[in-house]
């Protein structure tokens, strides 16, 4: 809910675990008041406003009196105003002015979440409600957007800017968020210690999503992209905790942005010792030109508070996304257990050779799909050619497109097909007709990736001719499954369809195309399962999810190496949304020799598939598969509507663990992996988490029988079959 106290001019964002408050206390200053576990309405104003050091810069308020802009947490931070920190708002004026003091104006409570057009957004549903706070400054009126949810502990931000002027002005930094974190003391904390540490998510291309942590202190931390994707260096997530935070006990502040593209988030530690947070859309080269009468919107971020650890942060960020950011037809329905054939026959294959793969898919009960992967269209035989190019080449296929897709349907699979719309080759039919549709640097070659290049999505030609060519696909040939790849980041900052004073634009623009795509293809199919992918997990993100129900977490599919994967994911995005296969071993990209039970066990914690040759396996091992796919879809809704725990993390020692928990606590499931078998050692104890602490659980796995309490105090030892990279699975039912 929403409560405004009018006689402190103070507003309450407010549900029965959370309170996000904040005041106006004079025209030109919001102050923060508070984020964190629920208040009451009585917070007291005005604490933070004092006339600061004597050598501050003292900016004035109606009162007559003076403030110190510097130590006062606030909603947004702007420059030229006596505030030194991070600005959450950079506007130029056409005369070059760059001080824009926003007063307050007024505030409305509307019946419903207004729509953002052309970005992905939160759903506000019947649990949310919508707070939208005015200030305007020289013509430019500013909204700040919030809202708030019932059902789980989060508040969406965002910011719109109009221009009611009649000459344009240059946004150079808008921030979807900001706000301030007040110090901590901690009797127990180290001498030199920060009050503050940060929790993101680290990696590359098949090493996506590692758990970084470290001290934050006086000065500005940031994290972002500048790859025209959200990326696997870093992805757009961030948490701030203290010292004594763990996964199950704690304060632990998520913030995370619904945006696919380059993005900056930023932790800056101030001279008062106020911790400032802020983020949104990457300004290392931004410049947009709001001219007169025009609208920008930023993209929303959003931001959770938990005082249950690092665990209970995510739970919140699981429960927002699955209930208002997720597809609705797919986020809570069992999705199709897959076969794909790339690891069978990579780009070079035959009709032949595919009808092979699904007759042996066929074979399998519980495989529900088969995927054609890359090399179906043109004349691709490897990655130099043919992108953009999406005509069927029947002569590879040995027959249409829709006969191939007939032949799964006759043996009871879905079909399923691989696009990379947004690439294109230099040898290709549309790159011979449109040169000029290329991302490229005038009077220069066009840096390639994997041998292809990046269509301008800024230019709506593009966008609609990229449309039509998929769709028709689409229309003339029975698909339930797409997966839409994207190979490549972006290396050149030049659309040649903007004009040049808008150029600083390109990064932004070329996301928005790439929304604008979606909503045709994506949205305009809502029959179609679509899952992202980017060369693995470099667009996995909020924004995405909004579109894809799930995404390729990695292509690293090693079991081992997924357990850091699939647990750093997890600090954000719900399980349902990793997409997890069971592939080769030795695996192509670790050369782990992983049993096959252990694959599968790793791989269930997500949209479960495979990617094998099955008609290279051993038949004791084929006979595998049906049983695993028995046991996923057992525990299935687990997957897909339960709460995690995250109980033992492998980058800390030689164990992995996820508990999943069911909303009504009526069962449990444990998946553990020893990565490692080391004599003489520790061995773990795990004490499951979120059972009913007076109802007594059955294991079937240990044969033994405890109350709740027992169970999560006591725990138990973990039992493995010989050798390395083992796991274990445990049920606790209760009864």
């Amino acid at each position: 809910m929403v409560f405004m106290d009018r006689a402190r001019g103070a507003f309450y964002l407010e549900n029965e675990k959370m309170t996000y408050a904040f005041a106006v206390r004079a025209p030109e200053l919001t102050e923060h008041l508070w984020f964190g576990a629920r208040t009451g309405h009585d917070l007291p104003c005005g604490q933070q406003i004092t006339s600061g050091e004597a050598h501050a810069v003292q900016y004035p308020v109606p009162d007559g009196g003076y403030v110190n802009r510097d130590q006062i947490p606030q909603e947004f931070h702007q420059s030229y105003a006596g505030d030194f920190g991070e600005p959450s708002l950079l506007i130029e004026r056409a005369d070059g002015v760059r001080r824009m003091d926003f007063c307050y104006e007024g505030y409305e409570l509307p019946e419903q979440k207004p729509e953002l057009p052309g970005m992905p957004q939160v759903r506000a549903d019947e649990n949310g409600r919508t707070l939208l706070v005015h200030y305007s400054a020289g013509g430019i009126r500013m909204t700040q957007h919030y809202t708030v949810y019932d059902d789980c502990s989060a508040v969406v931000r965002s910011v719109t800017l109009e221009n009611r002027t009649s000459e344009p002005v240059i946004l150079r930094r808008c921030a979807s968020f900001a706000f301030s974190l007040l110090p901590q003391e901690f009797r127990d904390m180290p001498a030199g210690r920060s009050e503050w540490q940060a929790v993101y998510l680290a990696g590359g291309s098949g090493s996506e999503g590692n758990v970084q942590r470290g001290d934050l202190d006086r000065g500005t931390f940031s994290i972002g992209s500048r790859r025209g994707v959200s990326s696997a260096s870093l992805n757009p997530f961030l948490a701030v905790v203290t010292p004594q935070t763990t996964e199950t006990s704690g304060p632990a502040y998520g913030v995370n942005l619904v945006w696919s593209g380059s993005f900056t988030i930023r932790a800056e530690i101030t001279a008062n010792r106020n911790l400032r947070l802020s983020g949104g859309l990457d300004d290392t080269d931004f410049a947009w030109r709001l001219g007169p009468g025009e609208t920008f919107r930023s993209p929303e971020a959003v931001l959770t508070y938990s005082e249950e650890g690092l665990s209970g942060m995510s739970r919140e960020f699981h429960t927002l996304y699955r209930r208002h950011l997720i597809p609705r037809q797919f986020v809570f329905r069992p999705r199709p257990v897959v076969i794909n054939h790339w690891e069978a026959t990579r780009f070079r294959f035959t009709g032949e050779q595919l009808r092979r793969v699904i007759d042996a898919a066929a074979e399998v009960p519980g495989i529900d799909a088969f995927i054609l992967d890359d090399g179906w269209f043109g004349a691709r035989e490897d990655s130099t050619s043919s992108l953009g190019d999406w005509v069927v080449n029947e002569e590879k296929l040995g027959g249409s497109l829709q006969e191939l897709s007939d032949y799964v349907h006759a043996r009871g699979m879905q079909f399923g097909l691989w696009f990379e719309p947004e690439m294109i080759s230099k040898d290709s039919a549309l790159y011979r007709a449109h040169p000029d549709w290329v991302i490229r640097t005038p009077d220069a070659e066009p840096l390639t990736g994997r041998d292809q290049l990046v269509l301008d999505l800024a230019n709506p030609a593009v966008v609609d001719s990229l449309a039509e060519s998929v769709q028709a696909i689409l229309r003339e040939t029975r698909i339930e499954i797409v997966k839409w790849d994207c190979n490549r980041d972006l290396s050149e900052g030049f659309s040649p369809y903007l004009p040049p004073d808008r150029q600083a634009e390109q990064s932004v623009r070329q996301t928005l195309g790439f929304y604008a795509l979606c909503e045709k293809l994506v949205r305009g199919n809502p029959e179609i399962l679509f899952e992202g992918c980017a060369s693995g997990g470099s667009r996995f993100d909020a924004g995405m999810l909004y579109y894809f129900p799930q995404i390729w977490t990695s292509d690293q599919t090693d079991a081992p190496a997924r357990t850091f994967i699939q647990y750093g994911m997890s600090m954000c995005y719900p399980l349902s949304a990793q997409s997890c296969h069971v592939t080769s071993s030795p695996n192509r990209r670790a050369a782990h020799r992983t049993p096959l039970a252990a694959r599968a066990d790793i791989a269930m914690l997500g949209a479960f598939g495979y990617e094998l040759d099955l008609s290279a396996m051993e038949p004791e091992a084929r006979a595998e598969l049906p049983k695993q796919i028995g046991a996923y879809r057992t525990d299935v809704q687990l997957i897909l509507k339960g709460d995690l725990y995250r109980l033992a993390s492998p980058a800390e020692g030689n164990y992995f663990a996820f508990e999943l928990v069911r909303p009504d606590r009526t069962e449990a499931k444990i998946t553990v992996m020893r990565e490692l078998e080391l004599f003489n050692r520790t061995r773990l104890r795990l004490c499951p988490q979120g059972l009913e602490p007076d109802a007594c659980y059955r294991c079937p796995e240990l044969d033994l029988r405890m109350q709740g309490r027992s169970w999560m105090h006591v725990g138990f030892l973990p039992r493995f079959t010989p050798g390395d990279f083992q796991t274990a699975v445990y049920h606790f039912v209760k009864e």
